[in-house]
């Protein structure tokens, strides 16, 4: 769905009855528009009113294990809240009862990734975390699932129904990664971008790809997709290209979610971080668990790469909209010690529930800090429109301090080469609270 915009003050908003709301009850705002945007951490909608955000979290993920927003809106603007929730609850059955797939491209990835990110956001985060999170399903039974609910959803035909289906396993356990899910040449675009009323921009190295969630492996496989992502941009680097895969990965491809998963249980039969190996039943292969920094740091350092786990914790402020400030500032001094786009790798983010990848930040000439984040539960569709239209769509990559609420974040690091003696050491994880500011 396009966007639409007011008239008064230009702000973007994902439908019209957002916009309808705008108006309604909010005053138009002239100045630094740009900025002021709110993400939900969990499905990557963005919304420009921390309230309808927090509404769509209530009504969407369950606000009782989702703890995404400051609990003083409630009381500040109760009655504000309630007059939103009633008219956003009449547009979700309008628009439920509007939906027809049959007008969506018969095998288009990126319109399937969609359909299931929209059904999994329907779910509560508590069942979200027990159906995918701990499902005792394999990856073969997930993907099978997946596949036939868009084939009774009318999004694939029969005949591409059928080869799916008889190729599923093969496909599974090709080690590269499909082409529906990268796309390249992202980082060189958004570095062209004008910087407007920016004071500077830094980005990661410009070989990082972005990797959507697929058909394949849509709803558990975040924590790969991301990691994914960090190999796209070690493969390029001399320092680390002759460390990762040997021959078992071509230079310029992705190994797949399942190649990765063989890599981490290597690891973990070689001494690396045995306590994750038990939490996940010694088993990664053809499952559909959850992974997050911990595994990716085993992997990494089975094949001499070091790395650190950075965790920053949410400040006691009554300011709870900017209680990150301390981690974005962090994240900027990280980016300004690079060489120009050329020498910083990106980072790994985990938090409750998701995980992503920041390649770089953006600051305005105010002081405010923007990061630019890859997301795999980014559709491929709205990639391909960023590169057709980037100055238009380059939204769907920037994140405002006002988004990041979770009570913590953490943060992977690519730090070298493990020297011999730091190998031993290298086999438990551990991770390094970074303490706040002036304490």
């Amino acid at each position: 769905m396009e966007s639409v915009e007011c008239s008064s003050c230009h702000q973007k908003f994902n439908d019209a009855t957002l916009l309808s709301l705008h108006q309604e009850y909010e005053s138009c705002l002239t100045s630094n528009v740009e900025y002021i945007d709110y993400t939900c951490p969990i499905c990557n909608k963005i919304f420009y009113d921390p309230l309808v955000l927090e509404i769509h979290v209530n009504e969407e993920h369950d606000q009782s294990s989702v703890h995404t927003t400051s609990d003083s809106l409630y009381a500040q603007e109760l009655a504000r809240r309630e007059q939103m929730s009633s008219q956003y609850e009449r547009y979700k059955q309008d628009v439920a009862s509007a939906i027809s797939y049959e007008d969506l491209p018969e095998d288009d990835d990126a319109q399937i990734a969609r359909l299931l990110q929209d059904e999994e956001n329907a779910q509560s985060f508590e069942e979200f975390q027990n159906r995918y999170g701990g499902s005792t399903r394999t990856f073969s039974e997930r993907a099978r699932w997946n596949l036939d609910k868009i084939f009774k959803k009318n999004l694939i035909s029969q005949d591409k129904y059928n080869e799916y289906k008889n190729k599923l396993d093969e496909m599974i356990a090709n080690p590269y990664e499909r082409a529906e899910s990268r796309s390249t040449g992202l980082i060189p675009i958004l570095s062209r971008l004008p910087l407007g009323n920016l004071l500077n921009r830094s980005l990661c190295r410009p070989g990082c790809d972005h990797m959507s969630s697929t058909w394949l492996d849509q709803g558990w496989a975040c924590g790969y997709k991301n990691f994914q992502m960090l190999l796209s941009s070690l493969r390029l680097d001399p320092q680390y290209s002759t460390h990762l895969f040997g021959q078992q990965v071509a230079n310029q491809e992705i190994p797949s979610v399942s190649h990765l998963q063989r890599l981490i249980e290597q690891a973990w039969a070689a001494g690396f971080d045995s306590a994750g190996r038990e939490q996940l039943n010694k088993q990664l292969v053809n499952s559909t668990k959850w992974i997050g920094p911990t595994e990716v740091m085993a992997c990494l350092a089975h094949l001499n790469i070091k790395t650190e786990l950075l965790d920053f914790y949410q400040p006691k402020t009554n300011d709870k909209q900017t209680a990150y400030r301390y981690l974005f500032e962090w994240i900027r001094n990280h980016f300004q010690k690079g060489d120009g786009n050329n020498a910083i790798h990106p980072l790994y983010l985990q938090h409750e529930g998701h995980s992503r990848t920041i390649i770089g930040y953006e600051q305005f000439r105010a002081g405010y800090i923007r990061l630019l984040i890859f997301d795999p539960s980014t559709p491929k569709a709205d990639i391909n429109k960023f590169c057709v239209n980037p100055n238009d769509k380059a939204h769907i990559f920037r994140r405002s301090l006002q988004s990041f609420q979770k009570p913590v974040y953490q943060i992977l690091v690519v730090r070298g080469l493990l020297r011999p003696d730091e190998r031993e050491a290298a086999k438990q994880v551990r991770s390094i609270r970074v303490p706040f500011p002036n304490s």
